[in-house]
């Protein structure tokens, strides 16, 4: 889900390495900075809620437009300059997701902007891996945007999504329809103040450490999981995806972490029962970011769109109502692409073999957090077993 620069040694970390092992040629912009908006349109809310409905009044020709054409006026004029406005313009249509996350394409792509109210894409990370569907582009854009008005002050930084046109991405083995997205964790510092995020893998106690030069422990930063602002978007992305969102890989303490944050803050129960179904954690354990995937639209299902396991009830209800139902994969599908997805990614292994070429023997604190993280990496609770 690599070169040695700061955009891929964030990917080394959710492989078993320490985070940041590589210079910083430029700083992530800051909490207040990521979470600017593009421009001054109301992003909360669907488009069409920025336009008062009513008749548009013919003025005739070369006269101002006046009333609801003035308003009308004012909004297409927002969406024709403003990046997010025109995304969340957009009807589902527009895109179109075909195979599946591990061997399909992507038609009619929509382009996260790179920044918004309440995110950013990392600039570290590939400038065209951030093409998604309108389902997902819109969901994190708009869960962002919630964070951004009830808790502002920082920022949610976006990694990879997918290619223009899909297909095969480095150091992934999914990301090829458009319906994946790699999403780092809010972060604090240790007075609580909010710190650019940083693909840092979070141990059990909710802590971890933003390792730079890997061979002295000199530069290293102590940082923590901000669990508010993380369940806020969370429950966010719960509530405005829908029947959309399919899984949300992230590790089990870390899952954990945040539905206590859930329960303190007593968010709406439908939520949490939502995000406590579909979140869990795979083989590699995303303990240094979270990874969406959504479901195939109904519109794509007719065009050859494949979902993989599990199909809840819930979603095979709401297709059955549009007299449809979801198409997964066979496991002749899934054999055959197996070889190609484990050529796509990098084990810990690889990863630990390259740092350790690139700055020589890692210091104590270094190897310590590595064999810490193996306690986790390879087995969740005995009730909960990995997702795939």
């Amino acid at each position: 889900m690599a070169r040695l620069q700061r955009t891929t040694t964030v990917r080394l970390l959710a492989l078993g390495l320490a985070a940041c092992a590589a210079p910083r040629s430029e700083p992530l912009p800051s909490p207040a900075e990521a979470s600017k908006p593009a421009a001054e349109a109301p992003l909360a809310a669907p488009p069409e809620a920025n336009v008062h409905g009513g008749a548009i009044a013919d003025a005739g020709p070369g006269a101002p437009p006046r009333g609801a054409a003035a308003a009308a006026q004012v909004a297409a004029d927002s969406v024709a300059t403003d990046p997010v406005a025109e995304v969340l313009a957009l009807p589902p249509s527009h895109s179109r997701s075909l195979g599946g996350p591990d061997s399909g394409q992507l038609q009619g792509a929509v382009a996260l902007p790179e920044r918004g109210p309440g995110f950013i894409h990392n600039p570290r990370r590939p400038h065209d891996a951030r093409h998604g569907t309108v389902e997902l582009v819109q969901a994190i854009v708009r869960a962002a945007a919630v964070v951004e008005r009830e808790l502002p002050g920082s920022g949610l930084v976006v990694n990879d999504l997918s290619l223009p046109e899909g297909g095969p991405i480095a150091q992934h083995g999914s990301h090829q329809n458009g319906r994946d997205a790699d999403i780092l964790f809010y972060s604090v510092d240790t007075r609580g103040r909010p710190l650019p995020s940083v693909g840092v893998p979070i141990d059990p106690e909710g802590k971890g450490w933003d390792f730079k030069d890997l061979s002295t422990p000199v530069d290293d930063v102590r940082l923590s999981l901000d669990a508010p602002r993380t369940w806020r978007f969370m429950q966010a992305l719960v509530e405005v995806a829908g029947e959309h969102l399919q899984r949300i890989f992230i590790v089990e303490h870390v899952r954990t972490m945040l539905l206590e944050q859930a329960r303190r803050v007593r968010a709406p129960r439908a939520a949490v029962e939502r995000f406590a179904l579909v979140s869990c954690q795979p083989g590699t354990p995303h303990d240094d970011h979270m990874h969406l995937r959504f479901f195939c639209a109904p519109d794509d299902i007719a065009e050859g769109c494949l979902d993989k396991a599990p199909i809840y009830p819930w979603h095979k209800q709401a297709l059955a109502a549009q007299g449809l139902e979801a198409v997964r994969e066979t496991w002749k599908d899934r054999r055959a692409r197996r070889a190609q997805v484990a050529a796509r990614t990098t084990t810990r292994e690889q990863a630990r073999q390259r740092a350790q070429r690139k700055w020589g023997k890692l210091h104590k604190r270094v190897r310590d957090f590595l064999e810490l993280r193996e306690s986790w990496a390879k087995k969740t609770t005995p009730a909960r077993p990995y997702c795939r």
